[in-house]
């Protein structure tokens, strides 16, 4: 179960080897088995149409409970490869649950035995992201006093709650690590139950001051 003060975001995954990276790139291909496959024509179609010279690697994953059958990317970076997308075969798109249990089952079923051999290291990143991933904490309480004391169909029109969003304005760009305007905006609806519309107008207010701060600062 989801925590309630937590998103869900895409997961990454980043996989290296002291081996080299050919030999590397050989070892993840022959360990597709199963319901995992190697897909050389699908590689091969990206491989020819990138304007880059590093290497990808595409597995398909059959179809499974209610998500389709999917194709994970793997693109070189240096000594790496890390997961860049993946994309359902037919339709659509697969949303982030969706995403992240592909991630995960490729984690499990081609990454941890390679990892148990000794082959590989790797880095996979949190399935869930709370306040304090994205703000420090000073920033953090600000937009959470800003959200708990609002009124939330007017925005920031009241001259307190207009204090308050430009308080957390300037501590979100003085703060070491900040969210974009789309995380922000997922954070005020899913999380502090703001209207979509509301959330939107304040992301878009947010990425426009953050730039103004920033440009400020170079002045």
């Amino acid at each position: 179960m989801l925590m309630k003060n937590a998103l869900e975001v895409f997961q990454d995954l980043t996989i290296e080897s002291s081996i080299k990276i050919n030999s590397l790139r050989d070892k993840l291909t022959a360990q597709a088995h199963g319901e995992w496959g190697h897909d050389i024509e699908r590689e091969n179609e990206i491989s020819d149409a990138a304007l880059v010279d590093e290497d990808v690697i595409v597995f398909n994953r059959a179809a499974f409970d209610d998500i389709d059958e999917s194709c994970l990317i793997l693109w070189q970076y240096g000594n790496q490869y890390k997961v860049t997308n993946i994309v359902p075969r037919n339709s659509g798109e697969l949303g982030i649950r969706k995403y992240n249990i592909i991630l995960n089952d490729f984690f499990n079923e081609i990454v941890i035995p390679m990892h148990k051999e000794g082959f590989l290291n790797f880095n996979i990143s949190a399935q869930l992201k709370t306040i304090d991933s994205w703000l420090d904490e000073s920033a953090a309480d600000a937009l959470m006093k800003f959200s708990r004391l609002a009124n939330k169909s007017t925005k920031a029109s009241h001259p307190l709650d207009q204090k308050r969003w430009l308080d957390f304005l300037i501590k979100a760009h003085r703060s070491a690590i900040k969210p974009d305007a789309s995380e922000l905006m997922r954070w005020l609806c899913e999380i502090c139950e703001w209207p979509d519309e509301t959330a939107s107008d304040l992301a878009i207010e947010y990425e426009f001051s953050l730039s103004l701060l920033n440009e400020y600062d170079k002045r």
